[in-house]
């Protein structure tokens, strides 16, 4: 509702490490707490709810429930399972090993923060899971040492909605979080997701990477190019963080940036975050540019009382008047190789909405 704020959540990381401590208070204490307080990274604790604890002897495991908040994550309300073993006591201290289970994917390429081979579970929520369980050995003196198994029954079919196949993660989800806590509607996760795409590119000996807007333009352009899956990263709205963040890469020498005509002409009119809320089609600029190409007024004016972008890009093909179709081209391309700086190359592929390449210098 318009006004109300937006409630946070909790990462996979802290579910994780929730389930890990309420496992452990009850195979070392006996208890079966209803809540476990985590410690976040930055510091201060958050309550957790764990929906239930159960344990034999040597082993306990407790389900805690994914509460993202009012973000769009798709892991919100997925049961994460956290099984804890008792190994044998150790006389100087406590210590913890983790393992991954089943809804838990694998890394396979390099450039992430996990090494290829190793669970899908980043450095922060390892920390984070096992200062719980050392809370709980804490708590009872104890100085034993311990398994942990993370486990998410739904992790597979979750994980086809999410970028890890493309990232090379298999078998399941990652186990995330930096801060412990889901922002809602926050562009920490896309931007993280961009990141890693340009990482696992790197790591791949790739120098240029395809950078789309959208799964229409991406595939077109991919089929086109014939480059490996690793080379293309899905940017969304974010074009302009992908370009910084490209420019910042000295391995990666080229950058492709594709898209349909939307996005493009805002890109076109310096404006790269392309969320409809940030930056709106603007049809006077849409008009302006087919003047100076040349256009007749009659043209012009149709493009102002369009209805949409999509609409535009007809128009234009209607009557044959493609020399706008690149020219937006040419404005990305001279847009992206300003932001991507000096000793990269830049390509710009408009892609129509039949999948076919409109224009562009392939």
């Amino acid at each position: 509702m318009p006004g109300r704020k937006l409630r946070k959540g909790y990462t996979t990381g802290t579910c994780a490490a929730a389930g890990a401590k309420a496992a452990a208070l009850l195979l070392l204490g006996g208890s079966r707490p209803g809540q476990v307080e985590v410690t976040l990274p930055r510091g201060g604790s958050l309550s957790v709810p764990v929906k239930s604890v159960a344990g034999g002897k040597g082993s306990a495991r407790a389900v805690v429930v994914k509460d993202a908040g009012d973000d769009p994550d798709v892991t919100n309300g997925a049961e994460f399972i956290t099984e804890v073993e008792m190994l044998g006591e150790n006389a100087k201290r406590a210590s913890v090993r983790i393992r991954g289970g089943k809804g838990v994917g694998v890394v396979t390429k390099p450039g992430l923060k996990v090494r290829p081979g190793r669970p899908a579970i980043n450095p922060v929520p390892l920390s984070m899971i096992r200062k719980a369980v050392m809370e709980a050995a804490s708590l009872h003196e104890k100085k034993h040492s311990f398994l942990v198994t993370i486990s998410v029954p739904l992790g597979v079919e979750l994980a086809a909605r999410t970028m890890n196949p493309r990232l090379g993660i298999v078998g399941g989800i990652s186990i995330l979080g930096t801060t412990g806590i889901v922002e809602p509607m926050s562009l920490a996760a896309y931007t993280h997701s961009i990141s890693c795409g340009v990482s696992v590119a790197v790591a791949s000996g790739l120098e240029e990477v395809v950078f789309s807007t959208g799964r229409s333009s991406e595939k077109a352009v991919e089929k086109r190019l014939k480059v490996p899956e690793a080379a293309c990263v899905l940017t969304g709205d974010h074009m302009g963080y992908a370009l910084k963040d490209a420019a910042t890469r000295p391995e990666i020498k080229g950058v492709v940036v594709a898209g349909q005509f939307g996005k493009f002409t805002k890109l076109a009119a310096g404006h790269f975050e392309t969320h409809c809320d940030d930056a709106s089609i603007d049809l006077d600029f849409l008009a302006g540019l087919c003047e100076r190409l040349g256009g007749s007024k009659a043209l012009a004016g149709r493009i102002r009382e369009a209805n949409t972008a999509r609409h535009v890009f007809f128009i234009l093909r209607e009557n044959g008047f493609n020399r706008a179709l690149d020219e937006v081209c040419r404005l990305v391309k001279r847009n992206s190789g300003r932001m991507l700086g000096k000793g990269k190359s830049v390509r710009a592929v408009l892609v129509g909405y039949d999948g076919e390449i409109a224009s562009g210098n392939l």
